[in-house]
This record gives structure tokens, sequence and C-alpha cells, in this order.
């Protein structure tokens, strides 16, 4: 896995006088992303992934796990536990496809840390990193009752489509 060229981490403030770290993930962060997948209620899942899913498949948890940190890159929001150990509440990642300046985005936010600008501070972070690697447009497909998705992405600045085939999905758009 290459190193991250350009992010810094960053520590924003919670309500209740904690903080949280945005950083890149890391190879070794494996169990942590299982850990915040097993946090998620079931309607959370399906609104993230779009069908139910009830463990993350291996070659998903590889493919977020080992970055170019250029064409992909993933953040997560990271807390310390009680036991001090490092907790991930929150991830936001993108992908870009070969020969292209666009690039797709995903987001997931413990179900027990919404609400508490983790999902903002991720996208922005995130929106600010694909700049400064040179792409030029960020998308994501999200289910038209996924509300708090589309309210956070609307407050970003995207642009929100429907799709003409699939009442279901929403397309969102942001310039860079």
């Amino acid at each position: 896995m290459k190193k991250p060229i350009s992010f810094s981490n960053k520590t924003y403030a919670l309500d209740d006088g904690g903080h949280y770290l945005i950083r890149p993930i890391q190879a070794d962060d494996r169990d942590r992303i299982v850990e915040l997948f097993n946090h998620l209620s079931p309607e959370s899942r399906y609104l993230r992934f779009a069908h139910a899913i009830s463990k993350l498949p291996d070659d998903f948890l590889d493919d977020i796990l080992h970055l170019d940190y250029t064409t992909e890159m993933a953040l997560v929001a990271v807390i310390q536990s009680q036991n001090a150990a490092e907790e991930i509440v929150g991830i936001a990642r993108y992908v870009t496809p070969p020969n292209q300046s666009i690039c797709e985005f995903s987001l997931s936010v413990s179900d027990s840390h919404t609400a508490h600008g983790i999902g903002t501070h991720l996208m922005l972070d995130l929106i600010a990193h694909a700049k400064e690697n040179g792409l030029q447009e960020m998308l994501g497909y999200v289910l038209s009752k996924n509300l708090k998705m589309l309210h956070l992405v609307s407050d970003l600045g995207f642009e929100i489509t429907n799709l003409n085939d699939d009442p279901d999905f929403k397309t969102v758009s942001l310039l860079l």
C-alpha cells in the first residue's frame, strides 16, 4: 500500500466533549471495519449497499484496505474507545474508473454516531482529496428512500437527479 501523499489527519470535536480523528484507512484496519459494519443496523446496511447484507465480503475488504491513494481513497473517522483502542465510526471512499476524471463515492457512519457531523466532515475531506488529485467530478448512486444521505449531499452542493430507468435510485454529482 502506498502512503497518502497530501492528507493531513484532522481532529474534530463531538458534542459530548470527546473528539474523533479523520485519517486515511490503513491495512491493519480490517477488524475495525468489520466492527463498524457489525454495528450498522439492518436498515443502515440496506441503505448503504442497496440490498440486505449480513457480512462484508472479503474481496470488498481487500479492495478498501489496499489503495493507491490517487485514483481511490478511503478515509475513516476514529474515536478512542473506553479501553483506549481505536474504534472506526465512519468511512468515506471514492474509486475512479481507469482513464477517467470522475470518481464514485460511498459513505457509512455508525448508527450510534450519526447526526454529529462525522459524515459531513468525512465527505468534505474526501472531496478535498479528490480535488487535490485532479479529479473533476464526484458522483454517487443513492437510494431514493435514503433521505439522510440525500439531505447531506444536497447541503454539500451535489446536484440530485432521477435515474430514468430506476426510480429506486437517484444520481448525485458534484463538479470539483
